[in-house]
């Protein structure tokens, strides 16, 4: 028990300082972590997927807010594309959370996982492009902002593994790209938390009788990781404000590039 208390403790406190140091949902840990647990509890196979991903997105609604909350007060937020994004995300990422206890997520991931490769090699050599005109693309906003609400909903991911690069490549600076990403981070966590809480897995009569669990949310790993998420969210973040963009970009590349490793993993093997 102590060590199944510790290694959430340990969790929470690399997701929070991912979260706060790259904007992002720290899903990218978050959901092997979980499928690690799940096997170890001996869940069915079939439904592990999805129940990583529900308590990951669940998760993430408590450890975003600090961080989101952190880059606004260091003024590394656009208002105005969040405001153009937010229910949009928001409204796909709990259709996301609906749809996917019915589709099979391995062509998808593979997908995702050559787009986080692309995403790094934009930023790593900086492929921006001359007219960098983010701001005025309302439609192209609303347009990212629904797609990356469906994306992240079936990965559990906090969407700023796509988003930060989008940003970058549109032409914000890193830490605005950064700290815009994390607010809307929020908007994808608290949908995909609420879509975890109500939408069960298709095969729920196999979990039924196992305890802590609404919906598709293991409700100890939420809260344990989650509250020990906080602290050092607010330290990533204060962390990334201090960061030279240069480094924070490559930084952010390497993170992608793991992140697209594991999910090749994962499908693979």
């Amino acid at each position: 028990m102590f060590e199944f208390f510790l290694g959430l403790v340990l969790l929470g406190i690399l997701a929070g300082l991912l979260s706060g140091f790259f904007g992002i949902g720290s899903g990218v840990i978050l959901v092997p972590a979980y499928v690690f647990l799940f096997n170890l509890l001996d869940l069915p196979q079939e439904i592990i997927p999805i129940l990583a991903t529900g308590t990951s997105m669940t998760t993430m609604a408590i450890t975003i807010p600090m961080a989101a909350y952190i880059h606004f007060k260091n003024n590394n937020v656009e208002l105005e594309i969040v405001k153009k994004m937010f229910w949009m995300a928001f409204a796909m990422t709990l259709f996301g959370r609906y749809i996917a206890l019915f589709i099979e997520s391995s062509t998808l991931q593979i997908i995702i996982a050559i787009s986080l490769i692309l995403a790094a090699l934009q930023i790593a050599f900086d492929f921006s492009p001359k007219s960098k005109n983010l701001q005025k693309s309302s439609f192209e906003l609303i347009f990212v902002a629904g797609l990356l609400g469906l994306v992240t909903s079936f990965v559990g991911i906090g969407g700023g593994i796509l988003m930060v690069p989008y940003f970058l490549y549109k032409g914000l600076d890193p830490h605005k790209a950064i700290g815009t990403s994390s607010l809307m981070g929020f908007a994808l966590a608290v949908s995909g938390a609420l879509g975890a809480l109500l939408f069960a897995p298709i095969t729920s009569k196999e979990i039924e009788f196992i305890e802590f669990f609404v919906g598709s949310a293991f409700l100890p790993a939420v809260i344990i990781t989650g509250l020990s998420s906080i602290y050092f969210a607010r330290l990533g973040a204060n962390l990334s404000a201090k960061t030279d963009s240069k480094y924070l970009k490559l930084a952010f590349s390497i993170l992608i590039i793991i992140a697209a490793l594991r999910v090749f993993f994962i499908t693979f093997l």
